[in-house]
């Protein structure tokens, strides 16, 4: 199936992020525009302080968009909505937070946080509530009995267990997950990557997965992003990207991936960005498609040298 021929889910269009006013008024993200279709995980990748968090916590309306629209299933989701689609989104968009420890309420038990989103939005009986609590605890490997104790009391993965519990207890379509597995320990992350994965066969969920270790962005992603400094310099289909990627900063992330072979990475040499000047006016770059489902962030003499890259 070709690329536009799917359902379009997600559509952000020219957003923008903007924190402070005046001289301390700083642009998190410039310009960024993207699709992400029904089924797939889009992943979006850049380092620390790229604006990636900052895009998923705007599209969750934890952030004010300053410009730009965010478009969920054809309505507008940023802004001023009405009550009734604000309450269609909080159920269908969920969001997985990164620090496993940070985002769970220490004082509270685990069957109050996975089913304080639902208690607010549905009046439910206590047995209701409490099945409710253990369906989506056993979704994720956890016992039901686990819904009584804290949180301190649990592992790191199982903490982010929890997390994902009580985004799937809303029955959401599109999650959010902002670097879930970056907390944990390496044998940990397979399994939180193959919990969500099988979540997704059987739920048909949709998700937006925001990390910078390109590596596992490659196991799990249909499409990736690369974000760098608020702006979006590449995206592609995953194999399309790691077969030739082609913008300056996508080179120099996928250099610096580490190379399960030491005699590979020894020779391997690590390619330093270096991000261009564009001192002409008149050729700035723009959103280029190059090939189908590729795009970059590239000049008219850019997009030649790439073009020439490609062979076409």
């Amino acid at each position: 199936m070709k690329i536009e021929e799917k359902e379009v889910l997600l559509d952000v269009q020219d957003l923008e992020v903007c924190f402070g006013s005046g001289k301390k008024r700083f642009q998190a993200v410039k310009g960024v525009s993207f699709q992400i279709y029904k089924g797939e995980t889009f992943g979006l990748v850049g380092e620390s302080g790229s604006g990636k968090t900052t895009i998923g916590r705007t599209i969750m309306r934890i952030y004010p968009a300053t410009g730009g629209r965010i478009v969920y299933k054809g309505e507008q989701i940023n802004g001023r909505i009405s009550s009734r689609l604000d309450k269609q989104i909080t159920r269908q968009i969920q969001m997985i937070f990164q620090d496993p420890t940070a985002s769970l309420n220490e004082r509270a038990k685990v069957d109050y946080i996975v089913s304080e989103g639902l208690v607010n939005m549905e009046k439910l009986s206590v047995q209701e509530r409490r099945e409710r609590v253990e369906k989506a605890l056993l979704a994720v490997g956890l016992l039901p009995e686990f819904a009584s104790r804290f949180p301190h009391e649990f592992s790191g993965g199982q903490r982010q267990r929890i997390g994902i519990a009580r985004a799937l207890i809303m029955g959401p379509e599109f999650i959010i997950a902002d670097e879930p597995i970056s907390a944990l320990d390496v044998s940990i992350r397979a399994q939180v990557l193959n919990l969500l994965a099988k979540l997704q066969k059987e739920r048909g969920l949709t998700y937006l997965f925001i990390a910078h270790d390109l590596s596992v962005m490659r196991v799990i992603s249909d499409r990736i992003a690369v974000i760098e400094h608020g702006r979006l310099v590449e995206l592609a289909p995953t194999q399309m990207l790691f077969s030739h990627p082609l913008h300056p900063y996508t080179r120099a992330l996928l250099s610096a991936v580490p190379i399960p072979s030491p005699a590979v990475e020894r020779r391997k040499q690590v390619i330093v960005y270096q991000e261009s000047a564009y001192e002409d006016a008149t050729d700035q770059p723009g959103w280029i498609q190059i090939e189908e489902g590729h795009f970059v962030l590239a000049n008219s003499r850019e997009e030649e040298a790439y073009r020439k890259q490609l062979g076409q």
